[in-house]
């Protein structure tokens, strides 16, 4: 059997479902959450030190080791490309 205040609650709580509902601040700190975890994640995958052996993280560090490498240089057809309008200093 049930204590009148406890049965006062739950019909509290079923008529005004909006007082259930997460407020702002907890969704605020629920998304900074997994911005978080994601750039840690991030971080490991890619940047942590474990050691000069092989790793399961090895193959996806030399493939984006290999993308960043590609985008901060110029390929041949842009060096050209720089030359011709006389902005490449050799």
């Amino acid at each position: 059997m049930s204590s009148p205040d406890i049965n006062e609650k739950v019909k509290r709580r079923l008529e005004m479902p909006q007082q259930m509902a997460p407020k702002l601040r907890a969704r605020q700190i629920q998304v900074a959450s997994w911005i978080l975890s994601a750039g840690l994640s991030g971080y490991v995958v890619l940047f942590a030190d474990f050691g000069p052996r092989e790793h399961c993280f090895s193959p996806i560090r030399r493939w984006f080791q290999e993308k960043r490498r590609t985008f901060w240089t110029l390929s041949s057809e842009e060096q050209q490309d720089l030359k011709d309008q006389g902005r490449w200093k050799d």
